[in-house]
């Protein structure tokens, strides 16, 4: 049972999600170009003894609507970014909170069990930042405690002590995708981990349960749990193979990613038809989804928003809680190592996840994976 979050903890709320990667003015490009994003500010640390930095690194923070993204590059052995893309490729490792007071959030999470991983540290300018763990593997949470003014770009509160704004940003045309905030976090963590990485966030940050499922489709399941934070503005969905089952796409995460950690994003939109053509024409692919589920759904759902032929061209899928209805698609994994990829979810009243969400994604990666090892079979026998 979730614990009653203190005052410092209840008022957390979502700064930024930050992505180590190899290479961060491609992974800014391929958020630029594929999603609409705008780089909004930039940081070159050089690691030098005495300026707290964990290494000599490079990064650039990213915006579309209230989502803002850092992708940091490792530019030293030193730097985390290095030894974590060593093992996972580019992913997501750490998805960082603001605060009032740090120092209070600090002592209050590490009092209910928090890993602590940095003390609170006083930056120039103001900044107060510390470091705990997630409830999963090696991704961490930064706390940010923002000087009182002057640490905006374009309106927009610079993520990070160090970080500078870039030259003027150029106005988002009526072609761009409209992504307005980041609905939830999805993560995958090993068997028999769930009940103690939800547990994390209910005992130290007071967050709830919205949602829980067993999916078992054939011989594969997998176990999922979704926990919100006080000020609701963070969800994780949680998601474990079952131990009594066959691991599924599940499982090829966990072996791929080498550990638990960040399975995808998903951002929001006010249309998902509109925001997914204009992704389309940037050269986003997405998951596709076979026509027999179109023939089922008007018998499932009465739509109140969207055809059921404008969902079916696209490959859109259609859900429902007790407070309304959500539409929601999933993007191919392009990751070298076919694990992180992204959600584009549109929410028309509803404020978790109806029963066929968490299937419907478990299918759709299912059938892109047994497409892949088609592929790869194919391409083997020439």
């Amino acid at each position: 049972m979730a614990q009653p979050a203190t005052h410092s903890l209840a008022s957390l709320l979502v700064s930024h999600v930050e992505l180590y990667v190899t290479d961060a003015r491609a992974a800014a490009e391929a958020f630029t170009g594929g999603y609409g994003f705008q780089v909004f500010a930039g940081a070159e640390r050089t690691g030098a003894e005495g300026t707290g930095a964990e290494g000599a690194s490079r990064s650039l923070a990213l915006r579309q609507g209230g989502i803002v993204l850092v992708v940091t590059q490792a530019l030293d052995g030193a730097h985390p970014a290095a030894a974590y893309t060593d093992v996972h490729g580019d992913g997501i490792a750490d998805i960082a909170l603001t605060s009032a007071d740090v120092r209070a959030s600090y002592a209050d999470a590490t009092a209910r069990g928090a890993n602590p991983q940095a003390a609170p540290a006083d930056h120039d300018g103001g900044w107060v930042t510390a470091r705990v763990g997630a409830g999963f593997d090696d991704v961490r949470h930064t706390l940010v405690q923002r000087p009182p003014a002057g640490s905006e770009a374009y309106g927009t509160p610079l993520p990070l002590p160090g970080f500078t704004p870039v030259p003027e940003l150029a106005p988002p045309t009526a072609e761009s995708p409209a992504l307005t905030v980041l609905d939830h976090v999805a993560v995958t963590v090993k068997t028999g981990e769930l009940a103690a990485s939800t547990g994390y966030y209910e005992r130290v940050f007071g967050y709830e349960s919205v949602y829980e499922e067993l999916m078992v489709q054939g011989q594969e399941a997998m176990d999922s749990k979704a926990v919100r934070s006080p000020a609701g503005d963070l969800t994780f969905t949680v998601l474990a193979p079952s131990p009594d089952h066959q691991a599924g796409h599940i499982g090829d995460f966990l072996a791929r990613h080498g550990s638990g950690g960040v399975h995808h994003l998903a951002f929001a939109t006010e249309n998902i038809v509109e925001t997914v053509a204009r992704l389309d024409k940037r050269g986003i692919v997405f998951l596709s989804t076979p026509d027999a589920y179109y023939e089922a759904l008007a018998a499932r759902l009465d739509l109140n928003r969207h055809s059921i032929e404008e969902l079916r061209e696209p490959g859109i899928l259609a859900d429902e809680d007790h407070a309304g209805q959500l539409f929601q698609i999933f993007t191919r994994t392009v990751h070298p190592q076919r694990t992180l990829f992204y959600e584009i979810i549109e929410r028309i009243g509803a404020d978790t996840f109806g029963g066929g969400n968490v299937r419907a994604l478990y299918e759709a990666v299912q059938a892109e994976k047994a497409e892949h090892e088609g592929n790869t079979r194919t391409e083997n026998d020439r």
